[in-house]
C-alpha cells in the first residue's frame, strides 16, 4: 500500500514539472505542433527583416532629412544676403533720387532785380511747398544756422509758403 502511494504521489507531483500547456495525445498532435512552430517562427524571421529594412528607410530619411536642412539652410542665408544687398541698393538709388528732387525744388528762382542786387552777398529763395529749411540750405551749399542767422530765424520749422529768405554767400 505504501508503494501504491508513493507512485501516486510521484505522478501527481511530475504532472506538476510539464512544460507543455497540454499533453499530445497522437502523432498528429505532435507534427500538427512542430508546422506550427516552424509557421510561427517563418513569420518571426519574415518580421525581423521586414523590421531591419524599416530601420534602413528610417535611417536614410534621417540622413536626407539632414541633408534638406542644410541645403535649407543655405538658401536662407543667400537669400538673406541678397536681400541685405536689395536694400543697400534701393537706399542708395532713392538717395540720390532725393539729391536731385531736393536740387530741382529749392533751386533759385529765375532771377529778379533784388537778387541780382544782392548777388554779391547773397540770393533771396522764395518759401514753396514742401521745402523745409533742411532742404534749401543742402540746395544752396549753406547750414541751417547760416540762414536761420540771416533771417533772423528762432525756430526752423516756421516756414510758410511764399515766405522769402535770404540765403547769405551764394556763389
Amino acid at each position: 500500500m505504501k508503494k501504491i502511494i508513493f507512485v501516486v504521489l510521484m505522478a501527481i507531483g511530475l504532472a506538476g514539472c510539464e512544460t507543455v500547456p497540454f499533453q499530445l495525445q497522437t502523432r498528429a498532435d505532435r507534427a500538427s505542433m512542430t508546422e506550427d512552430q516552424f509557421i510561427a517562427q517563418e513569420n518571426q524571421q519574415r518580421m525581423a527583416g521586414r523590421l531591419e529594412t524599416l530601420e534602413m528607410q528610417v535611417g536614410q530619411m534621417s540622413r536626407d532629412l539632414d541633408s534638406l536642412k542644410s541645403q535649407l539652410g543655405t538658401r536662407c542665408a543667400a537669400i538673406e544676403q541678397k536681400s541685405e544687398a536689395d536694400k543697400r541698393e534701393m537706399v542708395a538709388r532713392l538717395s540720390g533720387e532725393l539729391d536731385k528732387l531736393i536740387k530741382q525744388t529749392s533751386a533759385p528762382a529765375p532771377a529778379s532785380k533784388s537778387a541780382t542786387a544782392a548777388s554779391a552777398y547773397g540770393i533771396e529763395h522764395v518759401v514753396r511747398p514742401g521745402e523745409t529749411l533742411y532742404i534749401i540750405a543742402k540746395a544752396y551749399n549753406v547750414s541751417t544756422k547760416t540762414i536761420m542767422d540771416a533771417n533772423k530765424m528762432q525756430d526752423a520749422s516756421r516756414l510758410s509758403v511764399g515766405q522769402k529768405l535770404f540765403i547769405p554767400n551764394v556763389k
